[in-house]
């Protein structure tokens, strides 16, 4: 009876996420910023920002952390994109980027829908900068699809171990973990909860009304947060990841309530070749928080791996 219900709960969330893809493709998602584009992958309609940067440079790419959208990049973009092409795009079930019928929120399923994502609008060899749970993606592409990385950032990534206990710590009753139920409970409360989630994992408190205010302009718009499903299906306790050996920097804010300290050691676990920053007066977003101080740590570190390569 559970895997009945499993997939009850998964076909009802593709189905919701999928009814909203004309009105997405139409509406405000689509005119909030002037630089907003969508492309289609077989599962997934993908939103994503590019701006183009000098002639030549290299691609970098952001995965938007739900509940944050695309609209919160706008200062990341403008800073990062004078020495690169920049790409933020939104996870498949999350902001604007909805899975069609065919997508069931699987850990293969939607890494292979970001890689030919990936392979289609940014090319091989582009710098992936993923955060949170969103960085597994990026080690599992760099394994399976080596020739779309060039080097990783992973921000406030944690390993497989490290999600198992981050779930249990968020959802302490199993609520989201329990098919159809979670998935109504985000439905109806991922609104409300949203605010509680940015007081956590900022840990500053001045930081918290812009997040607030932009996520919130877009969930008012329709803006998606799959978190049950994704708790269900794609964080799976079980999953074997082993390190990759693309060269990766780990990014850490130690203000982040949601990721206990030790977490930061386990992202050694992913990457061979892992060096490490850490910024102590910053949370869960570190380079949306002070992209002036994060970036440039960003920036020189990739432009190292540039011409160590060349």
């Amino acid at each position: 009876m559970s895997g009945v219900m499993q997939w009850l709960a998964l076909r009802m969330d593709a189905g919701f996420n999928a009814k909203h893809i004309p009105a997405f493709k139409s509406g405000w998602a689509a005119r909030s910023r002037d630089d907003v584009q969508f492309f289609e992958t077989q599962d997934v309609l993908f939103r994503y920002r590019e701006a183009a940067g000098p002639d030549g440079a290299p691609t970098l790419v952001f995965c938007a952390d739900p509940p944050v959208s695309l609209e919160q990049y706008d200062d990341l973009l403008a800073l990062a994109s004078k020495d690169f092409r920049v790409i933020v795009f939104e996870l498949p079930g999350m902001g604007f980027s909805p899975g069609k019928l065919s997508y069931r929120f699987g850990f293969e399923q939607t890494n292979d829908n970001v890689a030919a994502f990936l392979r289609e609008v940014a090319g091989e060899g582009a710098f992936l900068a993923f955060s949170c749970a969103a960085g597994l993606a990026a080690v599992d592409i760099a394994r399976r699809h080596a020739a779309l990385v060039g080097a990783i950032v992973l921000i406030q990534v944690a390993d497989v171990a490290g999600f198992a206990r981050w779930k249990a710590a968020r959802d302490p009753q199993n609520v989201l973990g329990r098919p159809i139920l979670g998935q109504l409970a985000m439905r109806k409360m991922g609104r409300k909860r949203m605010p509680a989630w940015f007081r956590l994992a900022l840990g500053r408190k001045d930081h918290e009304q812009r997040f607030c205010s932009c996520s919130g302009e877009a969930m008012d718009e329709g803006a998606l947060w799959s978190l049950a499903s994704a708790y269900q299906v794609y964080l799976r306790d079980d999953l074997d990841l082993p390190p990759v050996a693309h060269p990766t920097l780990s990014i850490w804010g130690e203000t982040d309530g949601s990721h206990p300290p030790e977490h930061r050691a386990t992202t050694a676990n992913l990457a061979s070749n892992l060096e490490q920053v850490t910024f102590p007066e910053l949370g869960h977003f570190p380079e949306l928080q002070e992209p002036e101080t994060v970036f440039p740590i960003i920036r020189d570190w990739l432009i190292r791996q540039q011409n160590s390569s060349a």
